[in-house]
């Protein structure tokens, strides 16, 4: 099964990128850092990462992009770690270590490749979230603390958050031709529900809503929580999403890996949306197309990891972790209207 690849998917997405050894990370670490240690491959979608462990050092991880990403998107990650620390000292997000040469960031080639850029950035301890029991607690202070960070965003632009980025909610009618590696009819059936009510409902609303830069990833492997505190947040990973965008997209982002487990299928949601409501309050129009975000967040995901398992079979297991509870989700949602959202959330998503 075949289907065209949108112009978005971008050289980053629609090719893999050469592997990366442990030897060969090492290697760098060594010229370019003069550090020493062991490193650990780290999943990813587009880049090669290392969990390095050095002698005396502290822990980092050594980020090695696709050859096909551009140096100002690297660049406008690294200038973003740098003004949320200098703004909010307290929100633990990676700190950059520059090279030897004082660069944040050099282009090297590895095992032949096209030049691809290196960057290393702290190592953020805890448990992730995937791996953390869930709670109520939980909910809202990962709302608290998204909302925290897209303050800490609020006064910052670069040139590269205007990038064609895939994962924006606001492009998900781009993946329609991404329906057709979705194998079961019905499902392909409810995505595309999905997308029709976004267009019909949300994306006429989108553009006069306030928006600025955003993680827009805030997913359940990009968040680290205390070990001995699952309810408490320890630190944001991965700002290879951020884009200028509504913020009530990144909100969508983040509400919808808050699974539900039982009860109310927005239950989870509208306590993660009370939290952020606490320290950002929500407007009008932003709630009213809450639920719509939601869904077509869903639906991205549910069309871009069915055509990366195809095109990519090594990587399967990896797009495909959070595919059953996508589909579980879409199905649930699937059950509810707008109007039942909709005052769901005007309902339960109030700071109590």
């Amino acid at each position: 099964m075949s289907a065209a690849v949108p112009d978005a998917f971008g050289e980053t997405l629609a090719e893999d990128a050469p592997d990366v050894s442990i030897a060969d990370a090492l290697a760098i670490l060594r010229r370019h850092y003069g550090l020493n240690g062991g490193a650990r491959p780290l999943p990813g979608e587009r880049d090669h990462n290392f969990h390095i462990q050095t002698e005396g050092e502290g822990e980092f991880v050594l980020k090695i992009s696709h050859p096909a990403e551009e140096a100002g998107f690297t660049d406008f990650q690294n200038k973003a770690l740098d003004h949320i620390l200098a703004v909010d000292p307290t929100l633990p997000v990676p700190s950059v270590r520059k090279s030897l040469q004082g660069k944040a960031q050099f282009a090297v080639s590895v095992g032949g490749s096209a030049p691809r850029i290196v960057r290393l950035v702290t190592y953020l301890p805890g448990q992730l979230l995937s791996r953390s029991p869930i709670s109520a607690a939980q909910d809202r202070n990962l709302g608290i603390f998204l909302a925290r960070l897209g303050r800490a965003l609020r006064g910052f632009f670069h040139p590269a958050a205007g990038s064609d980025l895939l994962w924006d909610i606001r492009k998900v009618a781009k993946t329609r031709p991404m329906l057709a590696h979705i194998a079961d009819a019905g499902h392909r059936a409810m995505v595309e529900r999905v997308i029709d009510a976004f267009e019909e409902h949300a994306a006429p609303i989108i553009p006069r809503l306030r928006a600025q830069i955003v993680h827009n990833d805030m997913n359940s492997y990009n968040v680290v929580m205390d070990a001995s505190r699952p309810e408490v947040v320890s630190g944001i990973l991965d700002f290879g999403d951020m884009i200028h965008s509504p913020l009530i997209c990144d909100l969508a982002v983040g509400a919808v890996y808050r699974w539900p487990a039982e009860g109310h299928p927005l239950a989870p949601a509208a306590r993660f949306v009370a939290g952020y409501h606490l320290v950002q309050p929500l407007e009008t129009e932003e709630i009213s197309i809450l639920f719509h975000l939601i869904r077509a967040r869903l639906a991205l995901i549910a069309n871009i990891a069915s055509w990366q398992a195809e095109r990519f079979p090594a990587k399967r297991d990896y797009v495909l972790r959070l595919i059953t509870e996508v589909w579980a989700s879409l199905e649930r949602l699937d059950g509810l209207s707008p109007t039942e959202a909709h005052r769901y959330f005007l309902d339960h998503s109030n700071p109590e």
